[in-house]
């Protein structure tokens, strides 16, 4: 009988730490995301991007700014040519607004490419080029910028926001790495450690709003604001400032 029951025991104690270990890895592996890494040799803008208009957008009662979700102290990357764009929108009331592209040029006189008008609807909103038009070229620099439209009868009310982006070709490398990747929180991981941040985020804003995707979007405008603070340009401070904002709103929305 004694024995019998310190046979027992002994398998108790052994199920118990099974469900431990399997508890642990479990929580391990909803937390493992990676870092976004600046490319090792990043690129510049040679002038700041714009950033304009007040606090709270149009109606100046918001709590953040219209922001382009996409580096400001370097150029951020893609390997797409048909890439996805992100900003923030701070007004709840839905008003018109622009998403334009332009090929940039070496002689400051960017040509336009794209002009969609649009609806604003606040947070996080997205525009992707469809597959079925002409896609952006691989070696090319890219201008984007969105405007809001405060008052159609006064141009100068408008608010801007860009950013740029660069299309650079797909290594072999990433393409072997991407071809073992599963899913698009792995396929987030890959371009977001190899520096390519319209991939990394494009990759988390399309594929919906469940936990593990809001944990790995939240974190990707983490490193973004960090990285802007560690620049040395007043625009990049001030970008670092305007995603903490972003990220305040969007972690007490999911309360």
């Amino acid at each position: 009988m004694k024995r019998r029951f310190q046979l027992l025991n002994h398998c108790l104690e052994n199920h118990r730490l099974t469900i431990g270990v399997v508890s642990l890895f479990l929580g391990m592996t909803t937390v493992a995301l990676a870092d976004y890494k600046p490319p090792s040799e990043p690129s510049h803008p040679e002038q700041p991007t714009i950033i304009s208009g007040t606090r709270g957008g149009c109606s100046k009662n918001g709590q953040a700014n219209l922001t382009t979700l996409a580096p400001q102290e370097h150029i951020g990357k893609t390997v797409s040519t048909h890439p996805t764009f992100a900003w923030f929108v701070p007004d709840a009331e839905a008003l018109p607004m622009k998403f334009q592209l332009y090929q940039d040029d070496v002689n400051e006189h960017p040509q336009p490419i794209q002009n969609i008008e649009l609806q604003t609807t606040p947070g996080i909103m997205t525009h992707s080029l469809s597959e079925d038009e002409l896609g952006l070229s691989v070696g090319q620099r890219y201008l984007w910028q969105v405007v809001i439209i405060c008052e159609p009868n006064h141009p100068s009310s408008a608010i801007i926001a860009q950013a740029y982006i660069d299309i650079v070709q797909k290594s072999p490398d990433l393409k072997i790495a991407l071809a073992a990747a599963t899913n698009p929180v792995d396929r987030a991981d890959i371009y977001a450690e190899r520096g390519f941040w319209y991939n990394a985020f494009g990759e988390v804003v399309a594929c919906g709003d469940d936990a593990r995707h809001r944990e790995l979007k939240l974190n990707l405008l983490t490193d973004l604001a960090k990285i802007e603070a560690s620049g040395n340009s007043h625009y990049a401070s001030q970008k670092s400032e305007r995603i903490k904002q972003i990220l305040e709103i969007e972690r007490k929305a999911r309360l």
